[in-house]
């Protein structure tokens, strides 16, 4: 288990996927595309496309083994685990100085929510819930809201107790996000699903086209998804009508990167797009030749995008042309995120990088 580390409140973390319930893969600064590998580290099992978290001094990551891992932030140095019995395909989610991560069994259909004080070094809190939980967790001050495989959706406050649960009767492989108290996600069956945050009532489920595997995010009043016929959408969170479509060509499984006027998504044919987020106008194409199902992360100039081809790319965001091209030695697994002028990257056989940029 964990062993007790030090930590100080932190304010400005990292502290899950997507860094905010509407899922915000941007940083507001210049970066450079020349980096130097500061540390590495190896994990027991292999990643998904989740991302680190990362609160102080500490980075947390998880692994399809049932690790929970913390490395130093400067040195890399590994500072303790947490070891369950499942899988752990979600980022934790850091509320002040508590975990709060899914364990997905394997054998069964539950789920253990587990809130674990890493400074004390002890659990908390361990519920079992109904249902795998397979995609991301929303995170806020005052409560996690996850869906499992078979359409549970569940909001537990920050001391473990069930606020609500809603049973959508549908099987979901699409991580939810959360804008203007309307959470939203896609189903196999290919419907769009809003679901109010205050008491878990279902406000819409509007049928488009073929089953959502991608990740939702959002950006004001606008939800986007892209489904398994290569189509991504703008709808109105609040009703869960369609603005606009366009179609890729190609499955899309990544979460879209929204910032700015533009939003930026990839698709299993190796395309990476960037669109007018208004109206859906296509600004850029890119072909990269590989296959890009992990989150690019967005800066005020560049893209970094991960790449199953074992290689990761920086991207100028004007034009889409790739700038620099990183080769590492497995598939490009993790959602990359930049903190604190470090770069954490992470591929197969759960190895995971920190760059700093020159």
């Amino acid at each position: 288990s964990l062993s007790k580390t030090d930590a100080q409140l932190d304010d400005n973390a990292y502290p899950g996927f997507g860094k905010n319930p509407a899922r915000e893969f941007y940083i507001n600064k210049n970066i450079s595309d020349s980096l130097s590998l500061k540390w590495e580290n190896s994990a027991n099992g292999g990643f998904t496309n989740s991302s680190v978290a990362v609160y102080d001094s500490l980075v947390f990551v998880n692994d399809l083994s049932g690790r929970i891992y913390c490395y130093n932030l400067v040195t890399g140095k590994k500072v303790g685990q947490l070891k369950n019995e499942g899988s752990i395909f979600s980022s934790p989610y850091i509320y002040k100085l508590s975990l709060i991560y899914a364990d997905a069994s394997a054998s069964e259909n539950i789920t253990r929510l587990r809130y674990y004080d890493f400074v004390m070094g002890e659990m908390k809190y361990d519920i079992e819930v109904e249902g795998r939980c397979v995609t991301e967790i929303i995170g806020t001050p005052e409560a996690v809201i996850f869906n499992t495989e078979d359409g549970n959706v569940y909001k537990y406050d920050m001391h473990g107790k069930e606020i609500w649960k809603t049973a959508t009767k549908s099987s979901v492989h699409s991580s939810p996000s959360m804008n203007n108290g309307i959470i939203v996600f896609g189903n196999d069956d290919g419907e769009l699903i809003g679901i109010n945050n205050e008491d878990g009532k279902v406000l819409y489920r509007k049928k488009t086209g073929e089953s959502f595997f991608c990740g939702t995010a959002s950006s004001g009043d606008i939800g986007y998804a892209g489904n398994d016929n290569g189509d991504l959408y703008a709808f109105e969170l609040k009703t869960g009508e369609v603005k606009w479509n366009y179609n890729s060509g190609a499955k899309i499984v990544m979460t879209p990167s929204v910032n700015g006027d533009e939003i930026y998504f990839g698709n299993l044919k190796g395309d990476l797009f960037c669109l007018e987020k208004n109206t859906g106008r296509l600004i850029w194409k890119t072909s990269t030749g590989g296959v890009l199902k992990a989150t690019p992360y967005a800066s005020e100039n560049f893209l970094v995008v991960p790449d199953l081809n074992k290689k990761f790319y920086f991207v100028n965001k004007d034009n889409g042309e790739i700038t620099r091209t990183y080769s590492v030695d497995g598939r490009n697994k993790l959602s990359p995120v930049i903190f604190r002028n470090i770069l954490f990257i992470g591929y197969d056989r759960g190895e995971l990088q920190a760059y700093e940029f020159e």
